[in-house]
């Protein structure tokens, strides 16, 4: 495994149980810093670009326009659809970081598996638990099959 891989599997493995324990993630904001250390040297532009919708997200004065230019870089979608609906108040803001963090560490199909992750677990949930959905286990367990799968996709 690699160092990335390591640092995300550790950091979702503690985010994921505080998640289900306390429903706040505290220190994603430190995640997310330690994954633009680790990959802006090595992939600047693509670093940039998703801080980028990171910060489009954030800042709701930012207009739309801002981020059609964005789109034209396919990585960076999952993180301005988490985005979207972090703007909409439909997604917290520790699900917004992680996606983040997790496109600044991996490719595209890792992302999209822990959306996929957080979809079955999502179902899982709403069949045993009411109320908000902690996002993280979910995002967890995408991350761990896309990493387990040897990166096959």
């Amino acid at each position: 495994m690699t160092l990335a891989e390591t640092f995300a599997l550790v950091s979702f493995s503690i985010f994921s149980y505080a998640d289900l324990r306390y429903r706040l993630v505290p220190g994603i904001e430190v995640f997310l810093f330690g994954t633009i250390l680790l990959t802006f040297p090595a992939t600047p532009i693509q670093t940039g670009i998703v801080l980028l919708a990171c910060l489009w997200s954030i800042f709701r004065n930012l207009s739309g326009w801002f981020a059609i230019p964005l789109l034209f870089y396919p990585p960076v979608w999952p993180v301005l659809f988490t985005g979207y609906g972090y703007r909409k108040g439909i997604i917290g803001r520790a699900d917004l970081f992680a996606i983040s963090g997790l496109a600044c560490l991996f490719p595209l199909p890792a992302v999209l598996l822990s959306l996929f992750g957080l979809e079955l677990w999502r179902r899982f949930w709403v069949r045993r638990q009411t109320g908000s959905i902690p996002a993280l286990p979910g995002m967890f367990i995408g991350l761990l099959v896309y990493i387990v799968t040897g990166n096959l996709f």
